[in-house]
């Protein structure tokens, strides 16, 4: 019987466990995963010297006969033949950067995956989005940014378990596109007109917020937000945002000291930083930066014990952590309000 392939069978078991990763939904399913991968040849890593050698030479050999040919006799025949040596060299190259990248992805996912688990946070399938984020687009502007597109590319749900306080909620990354028309004169003096589509990214949380209601506190606001303007007596947390309120009074009563500080330092780590308080009672905290969520293996799958310790160890999603702790601050300044 012929030996397989070490490539082809990393490759096949790759695929196979990716496949299984999708549906992990607990740390015992995962460290099955590990199981398997433990089963394969170590280390765990693709060999393609010899491959890498062989196109390197038919590269070199194709660049020469093309070479040849143009300085010694032109000829169609030959110069098809170097470009065919060319692409067969340039094909097995392509697929061994292609497997790599494969294996690249599949740790990131393994890693990432095991950081949610680590930190209560789950996948909502994609059949249940639109259930869970109907609502959303109803109570809150930040949902109806672009005039040309809008579309959610993640849903996560989480948990969290305060001191005095425990809540459920959503992470989500919403993408949108504003469509524009841009107008330029050139060297002639002749005016040309182009479609520009500009594309966004905002992320954030949706959390049960009942304490408060119509209110917006913003440093990036969407348009469609309504209510009387408040100033608070903070001059550095009216630099950062504009706040809005069907009742000043309740801005007020929101806005103490100990929350304008917790606000002001959570806006030091989150850029655009909104927070909306629909009046259905839902907390829709929306920024910019797309790093809430990642998280980095200290090592590949080549160094798999070095790898599964990693696992076994609780993952750490800091600027999550901070901001839900910001979030339960919030809830105990403000459930003594009403």
């Amino acid at each position: 019987m012929a030996a397989i392939n070490p490539n082809r069978q990393l490759a096949q078991a790759i695929s196979r466990l990716q496949k299984q990763l999708n549906q992990v939904a607990d740390k015992t399913a995962l460290m099955a995963v590990l199981e398997q991968l433990a089963l394969l040849p170590q280390p765990i890593r693709y060999s393609f010297k010899q491959r890498a050698y062989l196109c390197s030479a038919g590269l070199l050999l194709s660049l020469l006969l093309a070479v040849l040919t143009y300085q010694v006799q032109s000829s169609v025949v030959l110069y098809y033949a170097a470009a065919i040596l060319a692409l067969c060299s340039v094909v097995p190259l392509l697929a061994a950067l292609y497997h790599l990248q494969q294996l690249k992805r599949f740790t990131e996912h393994l890693y990432w995956k095991n950081a949610l688990l680590d930190n209560n946070l789950s996948e909502l399938a994609n059949t249940d989005w639109p259930n869970v984020t109907r609502s959303w687009q109803q109570q809150f502007a930040e949902f109806r940014r672009g005039n040309h597109q809008r579309e959610f590319r993640q849903l996560i749900r989480g948990h969290f378990s305060g001191a005095e306080h425990q809540f459920s909620y959503h992470y989500w990354h919403f993408h949108y596109v504003n469509k524009r028309t841009q107008v330029t004169t050139n060297s002639k003096g002749q005016v040309q007109t182009r479609t520009v589509y500009d594309h966004f990214d905002r992320y954030g949380l949706i959390i049960p917020f009942a304490y408060c209601r119509d209110l917006f506190v913003t440093s990036f606001a969407a348009d469609g937000i309504t209510g009387e303007r408040y100033t608070s007596d903070s001059g550095r947390f009216n630099k950062i945002f504009q706040v809005r309120a069907a009742e000043p009074m309740q801005a007020a009563r929101f806005l103490k000291p100990a929350v304008i500080v917790a606000l002001e330092q959570q806006a030091r780590q989150l850029k655009q930083l909104n927070l909306a308080f629909s009046h259905d009672g839902q907390l829709c905290i929306s920024f910019a930066d797309n790093d809430m969520l990642q998280s980095k293996a200290p090592c590949g799958l080549d160094q798999l014990a070095q790898f599964r310790q990693s696992i076994e160890q609780p993952t750490a999603l800091p600027k999550l952590s901070q901001l839900l702790a910001t979030v339960h601050q919030l809830l105990r300044h403000s459930d003594s309000n009403f």
